[in-house]
């Protein structure tokens, strides 16, 4: 491919956009998913963005912004979950499954209700990377660097919290807050990555870079920063594949992502029968 071909892309401002914008959600969303793979949190990742969806149509009726309905009802799933599973008997899945179906029904019916509905649901459920403007970039680029700030800060933290919750509050710890502040940063990085990728693809975005890292290595920094490296090329290498084929870029950009799984499982699987 020649150097002129490589560069086409970038001609386009919407092009620029999408790259700088997909980029920053994949590696923040790579980051804290190692927390979500790790945990076994895929099925609250899914929660979260299928209720952030809620609060998407609750803001295009009020005339919001979008980041801000999404965010509300991402939180109220995450630390709604928290809540339950402490003062009733319910499991956490029970729990999730209830705030999940019972407030991604209510956004259904609330995109209904509104002039151009199949068109907005669309792009609610498959993201809209092309339509990424500048001032999302901002936002994107600010939520980045609190969260990264946010997972230096309390990693040690965040670590206990995840791995030795019941030592952790034995010892006095306040795990309560600690467990409240590490869904919420799940939930902020679910929240600003629907539009690149949307409501359907973006729990793929958050768990498949980190899975892909975490068949090569058990040091959790590392897979930190290998989960962010994978996301950060699923995200370009299939806005090229999307570019060049025409392809829809979100689904691209997801199964990208599945590919290089894929693949390092074979070459792991591989170098074990070699081995």
């Amino acid at each position: 491919m020649s150097l002129d071909l490589l560069l086409e892309p970038f001609h386009y401002g919407f092009m620029i956009r999408a790259f700088v914008g997909t980029g920053l959600v994949a590696i923040v969303a790579a980051a804290v998913g190692t927390f979500v793979v790790l945990k076994g949190l895929a099925f609250m990742g899914d929660a979260i963005a299928h209720t952030a969806f809620t609060g998407i149509a609750l803001a295009l009726i009020l005339g919001i912004s979008i980041y801000v309905g999404a965010l509300f009802f991402a939180l109220v799933t995450a630390l709604g979950v928290v809540f339950l599973t402490r003062v009733s008997n319910v499991k956490n899945d029970t729990a999730l499954a209830i705030l999940f179906t019972g407030v991604f029904a209510l956004g259904i019916a609330l995109l209904s209700g509104m002039p151009g509905f199949s068109g907005d649901l669309n792009t609610l459920l498959l993201g809209s990377v092309m339509a990424i403007q500048a001032k999302e970039i901002v936002l994107m680029a600010s939520v980045a660097v609190v969260v990264g700030l946010v997972m230096i800060l309390f990693f040690q933290r965040f670590v206990l919290v995840a791995f030795d919750p019941v030592g952790a509050e034995a010892a006095g710890f306040p795990v309560l807050a600690f467990q409240s502040l590490l869904l919420t940063t799940i939930a902020v990085a679910i929240v600003i990555s629907i539009q690149a990728v949307g409501v359907v693809l973006v729990v793929a975005l958050l768990i498949t870079p980190a899975a892909t890292a975490n068949l090569l290595t058990k040091n959790l920094k590392t897979l930190i920063l290998l989960s962010s490296a994978f996301g950060l090329m699923s995200a370009f290498l299939g806005l090229y594949i999307s570019y060049f084929f025409g392809a829809p870029p979100g689904a691209t950009v997801v199964l990208v992502a599945t590919l290089f799984f894929g693949l390092v499982l074979f070459f792991q699987k591989l170098r074990g029968v070699l081995g």
